[in-house]
């Protein structure tokens, strides 16, 4: 008996023993892990490592140019840090404002409209290249066209991007529309989806707005409305909490002469709109007399013909994005990056913007309202996967559109 007493009062030593190792290694390891976690957050917050340093620029980025998810930057990071990044930021939009933007070195009856491709009777494949510069030829299936001109004249072609037709930069052609002279491709990045509308005829461009007394319109609205057959959205608006009806717009909102918002001195807004020559000019300092259509946003991405953003590419983060722009030879540019869609399209830089427009020859070009308002409408339909909940996008005072030939045949 006293032996086996002996042997059990060992066991229970031993038990006791065993148990406050496992519990110092339990210690030890939560200790281990915490350190770890502490020098990881060291390392993304302070670091400045090119690569993390710029992750982090653009997280902050991000995060605090949205109306409700500040926090995501605001609850890990230090004030000190998320200031110098703002600061930056800053900066840049403070050197990115210009007086008013060249016009290009080109003549207006030497710009495309419609009227210099209808001359003769040219074979469709040429017309086409003739047309739309921007489409790789090459890649065109031999029986896309029609075989007539005159039916040429009138085609219509949407969501063809299984033809395997590009542009000349290697994009996606999504849609080609001879009678308005509109080309759209397709445009993926790493992050993003975009969608660019090419406009032969700056003409047929001009700046549409609601014409309701309550709440801003959906593009779709505004397009029916005006009969147009392609429109993006335009100025921002007064949206304190992300629920806006997009009644009270932000800044100038200049449309077919007529001043119904004027411009705002406040902050960093620029001008961006056209002259009555079918230019668009961009600058703080345009003359709204000589202009028949503008509105008022930020930042610039294309001047002169040269990157506006290089000095900070990353400014305001990863976002969805609305931009317009003009080639030298009058192209209009319309161009929508979707965003806030993980799996699909996070969102693009004002850097990624500008580097878009550049490649399909932007002379002048500037962002306009993005984040969940960014949106195109071609034809009828939306085009394009706006990041808010709302069927037919946000509503919004104004919008760039583009007059269907075809309104009222």
């Amino acid at each position: 008996m006293e032996r086996n007493s002996l042997k059990l009062s060992g066991d229970c030593k031993n038990s006791k023993h065993t148990k406050k190792s496992t519990a110092w290694r339990i210690v030890a390891s939560c200790i281990l892990v915490l350190a770890l976690l502490v020098g990881l957050w060291g390392a993304a917050v302070f670091s400045n490592i090119p690569f993390v340093k710029k992750w982090r620029e653009i997280y902050i980025e991000t995060a605090m140019t949205t109306m409700t998810h500040q926090w995501l930057a605001t609850a890990f990071i230090p004030a000190s840090v998320i200031d110098a990044v703002m600061n930056r930021q800053n900066e840049f939009l403070e050197n990115n404002q210009v007086a008013q933007s060249e016009l290009p070195e080109i003549e207006t009856e030497t710009a495309y409209t419609q009227e210099t491709e209808t001359r003769g009777d040219p074979v469709p494949m040429d017309a086409l290249a003739r047309m739309f510069a921007e489409i790789d030829m090459e890649t065109v299936p031999d029986d896309f066209l029609p075989a007539e001109y005159s039916d040429f004249c009138g085609f219509q072609a949407k969501d063809i991007e299984d033809t395997g037709i590009l542009t000349a930069s290697g994009d996606a052609v999504w849609g080609i529309d001879i009678p308005n002279g509109i080309l759209i491709t397709k445009i993926y990045g790493d992050n993003y989806v975009g969608t660019l509308a090419i406009v032969n005829d700056s003409a047929q461009v001009f700046l549409g707005k609601s014409s309701l007394s309550q709440r801003g319109e959906t593009i779709k609205e505004m397009c029916d409305s005006y009969g147009a057959i392609l429109g993006i959205n335009a100025n921002g608006f007064y949206d304190p909490d992300g629920t806006s009806y997009g009644d009270s717009p932000e800044g100038l909102l200049l449309s077919e002469s007529t001043i119904y918002n004027p411009a705002s001195s406040d902050g960093y807004f620029q001008i961006g709109g056209y002259d009555y020559d079918d230019y668009f000019r961009v600058g703080y300092g345009l003359n709204t007399d000589e202009l028949r259509d503008a509105a008022q946003f930020f930042p610039i991405v294309v001047l002169n013909g040269e990157d506006a953003t290089a000095e900070n590419a990353n400014a305001f983060g990863i976002q969805p994005r609305t931009c317009i722009g003009q080639t030298s030879t009058l192209k209009t540019l319309m161009l929508i990056i979707d965003g806030r869609q993980i799996g699909y399209s996070i969102g693009a830089t004002v850097g990624d913007c500008a580097a878009i427009m550049l490649r399909y020859h932007a002379f002048n070009a500037m962002c306009m309202d993005g984040g969940s308002s960014s949106c195109m409408v071609y034809d009828g339909a939306l085009i394009t996967k706006p990041s808010t909940a709302m069927t037919y996008g946000r509503y919004v005072p104004s919008g760039w559109l583009v007059n269907n030939s075809n309104k009222g045949v």
